[in-house]
């Protein structure tokens, strides 16, 4: 495998694993968080360069495994950014690991790249990774806050929980990912509705439907937080079934589509 595919694979291990490493040990503080910082930049930066070499003068290729390396590559940098002014950094021990799996799988099963994505739908497909990269990281934060929620009923105050930033502080930032992510897909369908040219040639209509369930799912937990007071292990759960959806719309009928 070339330096350059080696390069984030490794960077993003690293960091996953000093990350890990901070919140499970008592005796490490946030001194290594130096050396965290650097290796996400030389991962991001890797990493970014690795897509970018894909664009083309009339399209870029964006197959299967190379879409999810690009969504991989989003988190992770929004991720890498926000944690600078948010304590969300403990996320970084779900996306880092998994953007470093992604890199690898991108490389080697990189698909055909007989077909390119045209470069005049970009609006489209830079809303939609928008949107899938703010509710991957909603579903990562409703996965930790599901293992505090669990903890703290038990009265299991370990170094994990003990490190991790307010009950209520985890449960702001799920809900604000959430409203964002919702509003970014909402402009990604709308914007998605002037690219179809024949709904049913394009093979579109199971994507189009998958992706409307998500929406609503997601839109109903917004309201129902909003309106209703809905917190807690409903909130984490239904998110994470409405990003499955989510993730199924496209990722799932891209691989029906290419590989079967």
């Amino acid at each position: 495998m070339p330096l350059l595919h080696t390069l984030p694979f490794i960077a993003y291990l690293l960091s996953g694993l000093l990350l890990t490493r901070y919140f499970v040990l008592d005796s490490v503080t946030n001194q290594h968080r130096t050396i965290v910082n650097l290796t996400l930049l030389i991962a991001t930066s890797s990493h970014g360069y690795i897509l970018f070499d894909l664009w083309h003068h009339n399209g870029v290729f964006f197959g299967l495994t190379i879409s999810m390396s690009f969504v991989a590559w989003v988190v992770a940098t929004l991720l890498f950014v926000t944690s600078f002014t948010k304590p969300i950094h403990s996320l970084g021990i779900i996306v880092y690991p998994l953007s470093a799996v992604l890199v690898i799988i991108a490389f080697y099963f990189p698909g055909t790249q007989d077909n390119l994505l045209s470069t005049s739908i970009a609006v489209h497909v830079f809303l939609s990774i928008g949107a899938y990269a703010l509710l991957a990281l909603a579903v990562a934060q409703s996965i930790l806050l599901s293992i505090q929620e669990k903890l703290l009923h038990e009265h299991n105050i370990n170094t994990f929980v003990d490190k991790l930033p307010a009950f209520q502080t985890m449960e702001n930032f799920l809900y604000q990912s959430l409203k964002m992510g919702s509003t970014l897909l909402t402009f990604s369908l709308i914007s998605g509705y002037f690219y179809i040219d024949d709904f049913f040639t394009q093979e579109l209509m199971p994507k189009t439907i998958l992706s409307i369930i998500a929406w609503i799912g997601f839109v109903c937990i917004v309201l129902g937080h909003k309106f209703f007071g809905w917190r807690g292990k409903l909130i984490s759960r239904a998110t994470q079934i409405a990003f499955a959806v989510l993730v199924l719309s496209y990722f799932g009928t891209k691989f029906f589509l290419e590989i079967l």
